[in-house]
């Protein structure tokens, strides 16, 4: 019987054993099925829909390699374990658990449909409010908490939950709420959710619908789990900073200093994304590295390579004096997309990024292995631009690898999907017709600004001022440091390293103002191209894509809309 019992415990997660004993110590056989029935609103539900969308962003933000836990939005009306939100870790929360016949225990994370309606009735941030909650129950699942900390088990009135919580001291507690808080909030922002400005408002309406008291056993009061979600923010609100500094640092071509930033992030919020900029980064900085006519492709991740490959000049000769930190840098950026693979191994872009420092480096066949694999993970997951520099990669693989009659068919099928790096290759390797150059309009009427801020505005230390400071780690490295500041509809960001100094104001949320050439927040491509002209380069990013001139940068959306701008000044 010894035995039967402890299998059991291994079999079954801590809240459902504390269930099974507290009906009387009976050993029960359940299978996996059984132990994992809950019920939940169909997957085809507004609601349902709803919350899954905010739910997928934030499980992809996280990017953790493993499969996120399945979805249960508790209907109204029926008689959930828990309230509010809860988790059942399976065996992807907790390590080495299965089931009675060994197959792996599927986590779920549950929310109730009525919190829906409640965050929508507040006339608040419904999508920022949703993405506190999952974000918070995420943490939970991929930092590994159990249940020591989940939403329904800290605020459970029932007599069940309060056993579960003597099993932990509230220091325990404390650390494990903060911790959720603080990376489901940082993944929540990364996603493109206000997290933890809704979080204080969001606990004060959970606290009244279900009119919890303002202590619970073992567990912080109210007004102290409203500070640890307070402290959170604050933190957060100094680590935001740096990830967008690194985003405009890139956009901008500094890539040395953006890789050390992406690095640094990474240390703290290890996702596929970080990594895999930090990769773009590296790779970006080392190909400044090689002389003209050096490389005769464009890669997919380059972001001026028209500038660079249209000034080739024919032959590189002479002694190539930066070959060793320029293999140092993109092996650097090969390990970096290794490690965006090993927290996810269908991470497409970070194969096709791979693929291409392989070629690169002369590895062909792995290029032509990886660029293949993405090839397909993009076709299945309908990722269009992903599905073009694939072919582009390959194309580059066949190329190099000394297969230029498939090389050719695959930049032609890139080109003919649209990819305008294609085009710039087959134009490279001597087909008719060529790219646009670069024509921007004469200088605009008058100077930039954005919010009565211009990048020569002069960068005031206070209070209101976060500042970063990243120590150089090399002898000839010099310190970076970051200054950031935020209002109304407004961001600005001031980088220093050595003597170098960047500065950039650009659009926030709610900008209603308009550009010196009249471009406001949703004006379309073409709107853009009449009173702009051509870019000197674009950049694709995370969520949108850069059009860069001569001072300022204006992002597109997906769909081909401005979704905001920002002006600089390099010194």
């Amino acid at each position: 019987m010894t035995k039967l019992r402890g299998h059991m415990q291994k079999a079954v997660s801590p809240f459902r054993f504390l269930r099974l004993m507290a009906a009387g110590g009976a050993i029960l056989v359940v299978t996996a099925t059984a132990v994992q029935a809950v019920s939940s609103l169909p997957p085809d539900h507004p609601r349902y829909l709803a919350i899954k969308r905010v739910y997928d962003n934030i499980a992809r933000a996280f990017g953790d390699g493993r499969q996120p836990p399945r979805l249960v939005v508790s209907p109204e009306g029926a008689q959930p374990r828990m309230i509010v939100a809860w988790s059942e870790m399976g065996s992807g929360g907790n390590l080495g658990i299965t089931g009675s016949l060994g197959d792996a225990l599927e986590g779920y994370i549950a929310v109730e449909e009525r919190i829906f309606e409640l965050f929508d009735r507040s006339e608040g941030d419904l999508e920022g409010a949703l993405a506190f909650i999952v974000g918070h129950e995420l943490a939970h699942y991929y930092l590994r908490h159990g249940w020591v900390g989940d939403f329904g088990n800290s605020f459970a009135s029932l007599d069940v939950g309060k056993k579960m919580q003597k099993a932990a001291s509230l220091d325990e507690v404390i650390r494990r709420e903060t911790e959720a808080d603080y990376f489901g909030g940082f993944y929540g922002y990364l996603a493109g959710y206000d997290t933890m400005g809704s979080a204080p408002q969001t606990i004060d309406l959970l606290y009244a619908q279900y009119q919890l008291p303002d202590k619970v056993p073992n567990y912080p009061t109210r007004l102290e789990r409203k500070a640890i979600a307070e402290r959170a923010g604050a933190n957060l609100r100094k680590m935001i900073p740096v990830f967008e500094g690194a985003n405009r640092l890139l956009v901008l071509g500094k890539y040395q200093e953006a890789a050390r930033l992406y690095d640094q992030l990474a240390s703290a919020f290890p996702s596929r994304e970080m990594f895999n900029n930090a990769g773009v980064a590296y790779a970006l900085e080392a190909l400044r590295l090689f002389r003209p006519g050096t490389l005769r492709f464009a890669y997919p991740f380059e972001f001026d390579a028209e500038t660079r490959l249209r000034g080739k000049g024919g032959r590189a000769k002479g002694i190539d004096r930066d070959a060793e930190r320029r293999d140092r840098l993109l092996h650097e950026a090969a390990d970096a997309f290794d490690k965006a693979l090993q927290r996810d191994r269908e991470y497409a872009v970070a194969k096709v990024n791979l693929a291409a420092v392989n070629s690169i480096l002369g590895d062909h066949d792995t290029a032509l292995v990886l660029a293949n694999q993405a090839l397909e993970l993009a076709k299945r997951e309908g990722e269009g631009l992903t599905l073009a520099n694939a072919l582009v990669a390959r194309a580059i693989a066949y190329a190099t690898g000394g297969n230029p009659e498939r090389a050719q068919v695959d930049f032609a099928a890139a080109r003919n999907s649209g990819s305008r790096l294609a085009a710039l290759n087959l134009a490279l390797a001597g087909e008719k017709g060529s790219l646009p150059a670069a024509v921007e309009r004469q200088p605009p009427p008058g100077e930039e600004i954005i919010a009565g801020f211009s990048p020569r505005t002069p960068f005031p230390k206070d209070k209101e001022t976060t500042s970063f400071t990243l120590q150089g780690a090399a002898g000839d490295e010099p310190a970076l440091t970051l200054l950031a500041r935020k209002g109304e509809g407004w961001e600005r960001t001031l980088a220093v390293t050595g003597r170098r100094l960047v500065s950039v104001v650009a659009t926030g949320r709610g900008y209603a103002g308009e550009s010196v050439r009249g471009i406001r927040v949703g004006a379309t491509l073409a709107s853009l191209q009449e009173k702009y002209g051509e870019p000197a380069r674009t950049v694709p990013a995370r969520q949108a894509t850069w059009h860069i001139y001569q001072k300022s940068g204006i992002a597109l959306d997906p769909a081909q809309r401005v979704a905001g701008w920002l002006v600089f000044s390099t010194e």
